[in-house]
């Protein structure tokens, strides 16, 4: 029971994190997490420790504890190993897609559509931001790279962050659906290099919208 609401602790503190409820350079302690989330300090304090390791919380000893700003430095570095694993298995992955993976990906993106017609609140934003990855996954899982996938999934954290607070600007949500419907269509053409020079401009999109984020949302960022 211990162990299952120590992970439901971490859960939901994570989800706030990645969603902005809990907000980046927040003061959070144990004794606030057990009040909000009415558990007692002890998973409490557990999940503060394996957010500090994953790069969402800074604990300072004897002092505070925050929630992490995002580190575009970093957030650099997990684009670049999603981009070179994903780029890098675009061959198998046209070797060895089938007809229901890539209804599989129709499926995600359009949830993705109808998602992005709804008001715009950062809990819509995050299930988004979910069926975008999903949509991504469903290559390296037909490409057989499972170990790609629990990286890519494990190890995104300010990266995914950035990207969901693109997500909540409307145009961009946009340019990603439609992108996301031209790589299926190469995909049911088996046009390969289109679809890896599509996905290249795709993955590539962020690194123009980190400005603008920083621009809209100074606080939420390292100086």
């Amino acid at each position: 029971m211990d162990r299952t609401l120590n992970q439901e602790t971490y859960d939901r503190l994570k989800k706030d994190i990645m969603t902005f409820a809990c907000k980046p350079g927040e003061p959070v302690s144990a004794a606030k997490l057990a009040d909000r989330y009415h558990v007692s300090r002890t998973p409490a304090r557990e999940a503060l420790v394996k957010l500090q390791a994953e790069g969402l919380v800074d604990i300072f000893p004897q002092s505070r504890s925050v929630i992490s700003r995002i580190n575009v430095r970093r957030a650099r570095q997990e684009w670049f190993v999603r981009r070179t694993l994903e780029l890098g298995m675009v061959d198998l992955f046209f070797e060895k897609v089938r007809d229901q993976d890539i209804s599989l990906m129709q499926d995600y993106n359009r949830e993705m559509n109808l998602l992005r017609a709804q008001p715009k609140t950062h809990e819509s934003a995050y299930r988004y931001l979910m069926c975008d990855n999903d949509f991504h996954a469903v290559s390296y899982m037909a490409a057989g790279e499972r170990l790609a996938a629990e990286i890519i999934s494990n190890t995104m954290v300010h990266y995914n962050r950035l990207r969901l607070l693109v997500d909540l600007e409307s145009v961009f949500r946009e340019r990603t659906v439609s992108a996301h419907e031209q790589l299926i269509g190469y995909v049911k053409q088996r046009d390969k290099e289109s679809y890896r020079g599509l996905l290249k401009r795709h993955l590539d999109y962020v690194l123009d919208d980190i400005g603008t984020m920083e621009t809209l949302y100074p606080d939420y960022f390292e100086i």
